[in-house]
């Protein structure tokens, strides 16, 4: 029980600073496109995306030449202002998903891993697990889309060889391991829901 207690109470601390690094690497990240958003708004002439490029297909990267600029500004803020939305929501739930695990701690840091609390709030980062998997799909699907975009807007085909290359296809396929994570977060909460009734009539006959 002491090595519970003593573990807990750090696991609780590292939580509790990774959340506050979460918190900040969002507001910073969204800081930062508010302010390209604004400079493009002010002066749409100033360049964003001129610079250094390429294009990654799985673990292909195609380099463009140096100063090259695949995406005017406008596209370039849609894009970042989607994967920012989708990184929001994900951070959003990985740092609701990091309450629930000291909410979870903090009756094991007092001795009482039962708590009628702890599979309730198991249960909540399971269905968190849900979101994140979720998230994780679309960002897969995105990269998959934004790949092809990119490779027609710069007509790679036309740098190629005719004949060598009839078509090129991206293939985005869904990962369902966010499901078997969320079974096993359910069983998990079951089992500490057992534990919490036998812990209940432990107390009632004391």
């Amino acid at each position: 029980m002491d090595k519970l207690m003593k573990t807990s109470k750090k696991l609780d601390t590292f939580f509790k600073v990774s959340q506050r690094i979460i918190k900040i690497a969002m507001i910073v990240a969204v800081g930062v496109v508010a302010v390209l958003t604004v400079a493009n708004f002010v002066n749409p002439d100033a360049v964003i995306a001129e610079g250094y490029y390429s294009i990654d297909v799985g673990s292909v990267t195609i380099n463009l030449t140096e100063g090259y600029s695949t995406e005017d500004n406008n596209m370039v803020l849609s894009y970042v202002w989607i994967v920012m939305g989708l990184a929001a929501a994900a951070g959003v739930a990985v740092y609701y998903a990091l309450g629930q695990v000291r909410k979870i701690l903090q009756p094991m840091t007092e001795g009482n891993p039962f708590h009628p609390t702890v599979s309730t709030n198991i249960r909540k980062i399971a269905y968190v697990s849900i979101v994140l998997g979720v998230i994780a799909n679309v960002v897969s699907f995105l990269q998959s889309f934004g790949a092809v975009a990119m490779i027609e807007k710069i007509k790679l085909l036309d740098y190629v060889k005719e004949g060598t290359i009839q078509s090129i296809t991206a293939n985005s396929q869904i990962d369902l391991t966010f499901l078997v994570v969320f079974f096993i977060l359910l069983l998990v909460s079951y089992i500490f829901r057992y534990g919490e009734e036998l812990q209940q009539q432990v107390d009632e006959t004391l």
